[in-house]
């Protein structure tokens, strides 16, 4: 039997039981099932787009289990930030799930840049390391002092 898409009020409806333990929960709480089929949507509907935004945009491939599984961490921080902007767009905007595969995948991005600097600073300081120790510096530095 094939899957149906959730719906956008059944989206809303996920995320504002994501909720559980705040002022305004009435009662509602996501279990694990609720969360393994949050995942399966997530796979299925927006995990394809953001791979391909990525691959497009930085050139990174991506797990899509990685990838759904940021999803839900991704909503659990906006539900941290109850009233935050991103969490109050995702809640009205009339397409919330094109606004989540946005969002992650320019979370996605960030990340892989900041990762990618760090790379890229461990490259440097190791062929500053590298280079440090060559011979031909060491021999002009052994010049140097006798002058």
């Amino acid at each position: 039997m094939p899957e149906i898409d959730w719906s956008n009020d059944q989206l809303r409806t996920f995320l504002t039981a994501l909720r559980s333990g705040d002022a305004f929960n009435r009662g509602v709480d996501v279990d694990q099932d609720e969360r393994d089929r949050f995942l399966a949507q997530v796979r299925r509907r927006i995990v394809p787009e953001i791979r391909a935004r990525v691959l497009a945009e930085v050139g990174a491939t991506l797990d899509p289990r990685g990838v759904a599984a940021i999803v839900l961490e991704v909503l659990e921080v906006l539900e941290d930030n109850t009233w935050g902007a991103e969490r109050t767009w995702l809640m009205v905007t009339e397409d919330p799930w094109g606004y989540l595969t946005e969002f992650v995948a320019a979370e996605i991005r960030k990340a892989y840049r900041k990762a990618l600097h760090r790379t890229a600073d461990d490259k440097t300081l190791k062929g500053i390391e590298q280079a440090s120790n060559r011979r031909a510096i060491d021999a002009g530095g052994d010049a140097a002092d006798a002058a």
